[in-house]
C-alpha cells in the first residue's frame, strides 16, 4: 500500500478480489463490524468500501443485515470470517490482516461473551485450535489476554472457565460505562456526519412505526449505530478499547431477543432517537446526557432480562465447538 493510497481503497481492492476468485462464495453475507475484525482495520474504511462494492454490483444490501455476496441467497446467517482463506495484501507496518493471536482474540472474546448469560462454560484448548488453525501457543495467549481482561478464570482443576454472567457484573461494568461512553460520544459528536445521523434516526422511526418490535438483526443495526459508530470518532485508543469489554447489556438484549423473544422495545428505541436528535442539532452536551440516561434506563432493563436468560439452557445453534456448558 501507497502512502498516499486511502485504507478503503486497500479493503476495496481485497474484497473484490477474493470475491472475484470465490474465496468469498457468492451468498456470503458481509457484517461491517466482522469484516473489520477479520481485516485488522476500523469500520469506517470498511463501510465506505461495501458501499463502493455495491455500487460495482459485486454485493447487495440485505436489509439491517449487512451485505450478500454476488446474486446468490444467503448460505449462511453469520459465517466466521477467520475460517475463510483470504488472500490479503501485505501493507507493510500497518498489515491489513492482524497476526497471531490479535487476528482471532476480538472474535473469541465475542463468542464467548454471547454465551456467558445461559450459564458457565470450559473452554477446550485443542479445540480452538482446531477452529482457527492456528498453534497452540497462539491459543494460549488469546486466553492470556482474556483472562487479563476479566472474561475467563481457571478453575481447581486448572481448566479454562467463561461465565456465568451476574447482576453483579453488570452493575459493575455499567458503573464504569456510564461514565466513558458519554465523554467517548461528547468527544466524538463534531467528526459525526450529519446524513449518517439522519439515516440512523430514519431506521429507529422504521422500528417504531412497526410497532416498535425490530428483529434481531435491525436492533443489532440500531444498536452498533449509537453504541459503536457514534462513538467510533472519538481520538482517545485507550477508551475505544475498554468500551467494548463494558457493553454486556447489549449482548443480553441480543440474546434475549434471538432466544426468548422478540420484545417490544419503544423505550429503548425512543431513548436512541432522543440522544441522535441532539447529535443532528449539534448538541453534544445534550446527546451525552440523553446517552447517560439512556444506559441507566437500559441497565435496569437488562439486570430483569439477565434473569429470564438464566433459566434458558444456552443458545444451541450459537455456540462455537471449543466451548462446552458447565452443568
Amino acid at each position: 500500500m501507497t502512502v498516499a493510497e486511502a485504507y478503503y481503497e486497500v479493503v476495496r481492492r481485497a474484497l473484490e478480489s477474493n470475491i472475484r476468485d470465490g474465496s468469498l462464495p457468492g451468498g456470503t453475507r458481509l457484517y461491517v463490524a466482522a469484516l473489520a475484525d477479520r481485516l485488522g482495520v476500523s469500520r469506517s474504511p470498511v463501510k465506505r468500501a461495501l458501499d463502493m462494492l455495491e455500487a460495482d454490483g459485486l454485493i447487495r444490501r440485505d436489509g439491517a443485515q449487512g451485505w450478500l455476496v454476488g446474486t446468490e441467497p444467503a448460505n449462511d446467517s453469520r459465517p466466521n470470517l477467520h475460517l475463510f482463506q483470504l488472500d490479503l495484501p501485505d501493507s507493510g507496518s500497518a498489515t491489513l490482516i492482524k497476526p497471531g493471536w490479535e487476528r482471532i482474540l476480538q472474535t473469541v472474546a465475542d463468542e464467548v461473551t454471547r454465551c456467558i448469560p445461559f450459564g458457565i462454560w470450559k473452554i477446550s484448548e485443542a479445540e480452538l485450535c482446531t477452529h482457527f488453525s492456528v498453534s497452540r501457543t497462539v491459543t494460549r495467549e488469546v486466553l492470556t489476554r482474556m483472562h487479563e481482561r476479566g472474561l475467563i478464570a481457571k478453575n481447581r482443576a486448572s481448566h479454562w472457565i467463561a461465565g456465568p454472567l451476574s447482576a453483579q457484573m453488570l452493575n459493575e461494568v455499567h458503573d464504569l460505562r456510564r461514565l466513558m461512553e458519554p465523554l467517548a460520544l461528547k468527544r466524538a459528536a463534531a467528526r459525526l456526519e450529519r446524513a449518517g445521523l439522519i439515516e440512523m434516526r430514519a431506521r429507529i422511526e422504521a422500528a417504531i412505526a412497526q410497532g416498535g418490535t425490530p428483529t434481531p438483526d435491525e436492533l443489532d443495526a440500531i444498536e452498533d449505530d449509537l453504541h459503536i459508530d457514534c462513538v467510533a470518532p472519538q481520538p482517545n485508543q485507550r477508551l475505544a478499547d475498554a468500551l467494548p469489554e463494558l457493553r454486556l447489556s447489549m449482548v443480553v438484549n441480543r440474546q434475549f431477543a434471538r432466544h426468548v423473544a422478540r420484545h417490544q422495545e419503544t423505550a429503548l428505541l425512543s431513548e436512541h432517537r432522543l440522544v441522535l436528535d441532539h447529535l443532528i442539532a449539534g448538541d453534544a452536551d445534550g446527546a451525552a446526557a440523553a446517552l447517560a440516561f439512556h444506559l441507566d434506563a437500559d441497565h435496569e432493563r437488562t439486570r430483569e432480562r439477565l434473569k429470564v436468560l438464566s433459566i434458558f439452557g444456552g443458545p444451541d445453534d450459537d455456540v462455537p465447538p471449543y466451548l462446552s456448558q458447565v452443568v
